[in-house]
C-alpha cells in the first residue's frame, strides 16, 4: 500500500522501515552469523568459566559498547566523531570530581556533564559545519585537548567517589544494548537518514549526540570501577569502538548502518578478551586481535558495498 494517501502520510510499517533495499540480504546475512559466533562465544565462556566471569565481561563491555554507539552515531550523520574515547575519559572524571570537590549528588553532575558534553559536541559540529572542515581533524584535535584537560583535572591521581551506586548486574549493558538496536533500527527509516546524513543537521546532532553518548560511557565506567583514572585510554577505547563499528557492518561514509552488528559485535570483543585475560595472555595480544579485527571488518564492510551495488 502506498505511503501517501489523501495528502496525508499513512503509518504502515514498511512506510517507517523503507525499502529493504537499504538494509540488504547481504547485511542480515551478515549479522545473523554475527549471531551465531555470539552464542557460541557466550556458550563458551559458560562451558569454560563461573557465569560471574560472563557478568563480568558484560561489565566489560558497556562502557566500551556506549562508545561504540556515539561513533556509530557519528559515522551515519557522515561526521566521524574520533574524540569518544577522550570524551567519555574527561567525562567520567568530571562527574567524579563533582562528587568529591563541589559535593554535589552523583545524579546531579551526570546530568551536568552531560549536558555540557552535548554542547560540547555542538560547538564541535557548528566548527566543523562553518568552516566545512572534515569531522574526524575536528575532533581529532578536541581529543587531545581533552585528554590534557583529563590530566589537568585529576592531577595525575585517581579521584575516588565517596559512594558507588549499585546496579543489578548486566543493567548498564542492557542500556547500550538498547540504544545500539534502537539506533541502528531508526535508521532504517529514509526520511531520518535523509535528514541527518548530510549538511547541517548532520553536523550538529551527529557531534552533540555522540559526545553525549559518550558521556554515558564515561558514567559507565566511573560505576564500574568506582573512581575515576588519571589515563582515560581514549585511544584504546576509540579502536575498540571503530573495531565493533565496523566489524558490524556499518560503513565508515555512513551509506549503510547495521541494526544489531555493533551489539554483537562488541560482545564478541568483549569475550574475546575476557577469555585472553582468563587463560594469562599480555594485554598486547589482545591489541593486535582488535587492530586484526578492524582489517577484517573493513574488508567485510567493502565486499558488502560490493553485494549492493
Amino acid at each position: 500500500m502506498p505511503c501517501l494517501r489523501a495528502g496525508k502520510w499513512v503509518l504502515w510499517p514498511w512506510c517507517w522501515i523503507g525499502s529493504i533495499d537499504d538494509v540488504t540480504k547481504w547485511q542480515w546475512a551478515w549479522e545473523g552469523a554475527l549471531g551465531v559466533i555470539a552464542v557460541l562465544a557466550v556458550g563458551t565462556v559458560l562451558v569454560t568459566a563461573p557465569v560471574q566471569h560472563l557478568v563480568n565481561i558484560l561489565a566489560l563491555a558497556a562502557p566500551v559498547g556506549l562508545a561504540a554507539v556515539a561513533l556509530s552515531l557519528s559515522l551515519r550523520t557522515g561526521t566521524p566523531n574520533l574524540a569518544v574515547g577522550a570524551a567519555s575519559a574527561l567525562s567520567g572524571a568530571l562527574m567524579a570530581w563533582a562528587a568529591v570537590e563541589l559535593e554535589l549528588p552523583l545524579a546531579t553532575g551526570v546530568l551536568l556533564v552531560l549536558v555540557l558534553a552535548a554542547f560540547a559536541g555542538l560547538v564541535l559540529g557548528a566548527f566543523t559545519v562553518l568552516l566545512g572542515a572534515p569531522s574526524w581533524a575536528v575532533t581529532l584535535a578536541a581529543a587531545v585537548v581533552f585528554e590534557a584537560l583529563l590530566v589537568m583535572l585529576t592531577g595525575g591521581s585517581v579521584i575516588v567517589l565517596p559512594s558507588v551506586p549499585s546496579y543489578p548486574p548486566g543493567a548498564v549493558f542492557a542500556v547500550f544494548a538498547v540504544l545500539s538496536v534502537a539506533g541502528g533500527a531508526l535508521w532504517l527509516n529514509r526520511n531520518v537518514r535523509e535528514r541527518l546524513s548530510k549538511g547541517w543537521a548532520g553536523g550538529l546532532v551527529g557531534l552533540a549526540g555522540s559526545s553525549a553518548v559518550a558521556a554515558l560511557a564515561g558514567f559507565a565506567l566511573l560505576v564500574r570501577l568506582g573512581a575515576a583514572q588519571p589515563g582515560g585510554q581514549g585511544l584504546s577505547t576509540v579502536v575498540f569502538a571503530l573495531a565493533a563499528v565496523v566489524l558490524g557492518g556499518t560503513s565508515l561514509n555512513g551509506e549503510r548502518g547495521a541494526v544489531t552488528g555493533t551489539l554483537l559485535s562488541v560482545l564478541i570483543l568483549a569475550v574475546v578478551q575476557g577469555q585472553l585475560a582468563l587463560m594469562n595472555f599480555p594485554s598486547w595480544v589482545y591489541t593486535l586481535v582488535l587492530g586484526a579485527v578492524v582489517a577484517l571488518g573493513l574488508t567485510v564492510s567493502r565486499l558488502l558495498d560490493a553485494l549492493r551495488a
